[in-house]
């Protein structure tokens, strides 16, 4: 995205400052989605999210390349920005979900080495592809790469190996009740446990002494 707007810029002939401010409203967008996001007591799971996430973010990423100018340009950014930190944020959530106790910390980063992957390798390919393809096309392809890692989210379904979170929901960690099993009743008269008597009962008298 970074470079891509850099690009548009470029082509219209504008100056640093204003891939500054589009840039702010990238990150002004992925803050006010975080924090929604983090004000939201969700009901759909982390993993029904995480796609639908993913889905805004490319659909925005394609739309941005659409932009007639920089202002519309600005407003598309915001809103994918708008999907960045809680698509994030639920990332985590589903790796903390899926991974064993003892290896949630790995987990998470994995998460975070895929993260700074992708953007190191998108950087590298948008590079390429910005002088070879017009730039509504390598908007596109960004916003395509996002859609099939919603696919991806959305047809494989890892089994739980944590705790069961109710895929992420902070409700949901909240231990369950446990069931206390009711105190014993006395046993009914004429019960052989009420007929047993001590051993000592049943021992012969000893002889009194002289």
């Amino acid at each position: 995205m970074d470079l891509l707007v850099l690009a548009f810029a470029t082509e219209r002939h504008h100056g640093d400052d204003v891939v500054a401010w589009v840039l702010a409203a990238l990150s002004a967008g992925s803050a006010v989605g975080g924090l929604l996001n983090g004000a939201v007591n969700w009901r759909i799971g982390a993993r029904v999210r995480l796609p639908l996430l993913a889905v805004g973010l490319g659909l925005a990423l394609a739309a941005a390349g659409l932009a007639p100018g920089v202002g519309a340009l600005t407003v598309a950014v915001a809103c994918a920005g708008f999907f960045v930190a809680p698509a994030l944020t639920t990332a985590y959530l589903l790796a903390d979900e899926v991974a064993p106790p003892e290896r949630r910390t790995q987990a998470g980063a994995w998460v975070n080495t895929a993260v700074n992957a992708g953007i190191s390798g998108g950087t590298a390919v948008a590079g390429l592809l910005a002088a070879r393809l017009p730039l509504e096309v390598c908007f596109a392809l960004a916003g395509s790469v996002t859609l099939l890692a919603a696919l991806a989210c959305s047809v494989r379904k890892p089994k739980t190996a944590g705790l069961p979170l109710g895929e992420g929901s902070p409700t949901s960690r909240e231990p369950a009740l446990s069931k206390q099993s009711p105190a014993p009743s006395a046993a009914p008269p004429g019960s052989p446990s009420t007929k047993l008597k001590s051993p000592a009962a049943h021992a012969p008298e000893s002889p009194p002494q002289l």
